[in-house]
């Protein structure tokens, strides 16, 4: 449950739990990452747009090469998007900063188990602040498998106050 509003083109603040116009948290969003991952997505599609203009310009016997060279480094540039996804972004979700600590948030589920494991990281010039939590995930559902909003509010709280709280006191 992560709400975005934006605040101008100065980026967006990130509202965790909050109900009307009230922040609980002043977290700014970051894109890094997700820059990342569409730059890397941009070149694959300039390798495979020039293929197709040059094999338009230049009909398919005189466009071979070409067209090899285009498909060959689209289809590497996307094995590199995979590597970049399973090893760097690692299921993140969110990315920010608040008075200098880096925040990060990711998540996953193993295949066949109930188990969600929520994993919270803040990173500043004086120190690393991690936080992990796993529990089943009825735990933040109803019998009718409705989201529980005050559970999922709870659990942000007790990552706010790991990862922040101990970086000011």
């Amino acid at each position: 449950v992560v709400s975005t509003q934006s605040t101008g083109s100065s980026g967006i603040n990130a509202e965790y739990g909050t109900q009307g116009n009230d922040k609980k948290y002043n977290v700014v969003e970051t894109y890094k990452t997700r820059d990342t991952r569409l730059a890397i997505c941009f070149v694959a599609c300039l390798f495979s747009g020039y293929g197709c203009l040059h094999d338009y310009l230049h009909p398919f016997p005189e466009s071979k090469t070409v067209l090899a060279i285009c498909s060959l480094s689209y289809f590497t540039i996307t094995g590199l998007l995979y590597v970049w996804e399973w090893f760097v972004e690692k299921g993140t979700f969110f990315e920010g900063e608040l008075n200098g600590v880096q925040v990060r948030l990711s998540s996953f589920i193993p295949r066949y188990c109930g188990d969600y494991t929520l994993i919270g990281e803040g990173y500043s010039d004086t120190g690393n602040n991690n936080m992990k939590i796993t529990k089943c995930i009825s735990t933040w559902l109803d019998e009718n498998g409705t989201v529980l909003p005050e559970m999922i509010e709870k659990e942000a709280d007790n990552i706010y106050q790991s990862i922040f709280k101990s970086k000011s006191q």
